[in-house]
């Protein structure tokens, strides 16, 4: 095999290319060094000296192709639409997540991967809570929560939901669903005032973007 003459980032992104179609037509099993080098038309020593082990390029190849990104931060005026919006996006990738998700859990339960799930969770769909933060805070600021110390929790819920109907479908999440996440489960949620006083002390997420302890007064 003769190698084609790349450098830097040309070079790289052929790799991570080459290794996500191996990943996809071959599975994880597939998913070599030899195989990837082959595809990239490259020498495996390249690949050793960027990734020294197989468990590092396949995250490198699952960032390539935009998993786990931080999302935009939608303000389409309310927090309903804003939620609304941030979760859709999501879904428009969570298709070709449930299959790369399928073939990594598969390598996972036969013990070809030591990845934890909760770290292959994170790589593919990413961590949203900066972003509902955000969110949430603006919603306060229009006035629209009666509080700005929310539970971290809960400010985690609507990608917690989304991310379980991923994993238990394998599959894009139907829009009804991601509106019954929104209207039944998370703003009853927000905008329930029992959420601005408790009997214990907590840690809650204040929106101004840092974590503090409180106690409620009592009545």
């Amino acid at each position: 095999m003769t190698s084609t003459r790349r450098r830097g980032q040309a070079l790289e992104a052929a790799i991570l290319d080459a290794g996500w179609n191996q990943l996809i037509k071959g599975g994880y099993t597939s998913f070599t060094f030899e195989a990837i080098a082959e595809r990239a038309e490259t020498g495996k020593s390249v690949i050793y000296r960027r990734w020294p082990d197989k468990e590092k390029l396949l995250l490198a190849v699952i960032k390539r192709q935009g998993f786990g990104a931080p999302s935009d931060i939608p303000d389409m005026g309310s927090l309903r639409e804003d939620l609304l919006a941030l979760l859709r996006t999501a879904n428009q990738r969570s298709e070709r997540a449930a299959i790369l998700l399928s073939t990594i859990l598969s390598a996972y339960f036969s013990g070809e991967i030591s990845l934890t799930p909760e770290r292959l969770r994170t790589a593919l769909l990413g961590d949203q809570s900066r972003a509902l933060t955000e969110i949430l805070r603006h919603a306060v600021d229009r006035g629209e929560l009666p509080t700005g110390d929310i539970p971290p929790r809960i400010v985690r819920l609507p990608t917690d939901l989304l991310r379980q109907e991923i994993i238990m479908n394998l599959n894009r999440v139907p829009d009804e669903t991601i509106v019954d996440i929104v209207d039944t489960i998370f703003l009853p949620l927000v905008t329930d005032t029992r959420l601005q006083s408790t009997d214990r002390e907590e840690t809650q997420l204040n929106l101004s973007g840092s974590f503090h302890s409180r106690t409620a007064s009592k009545e």
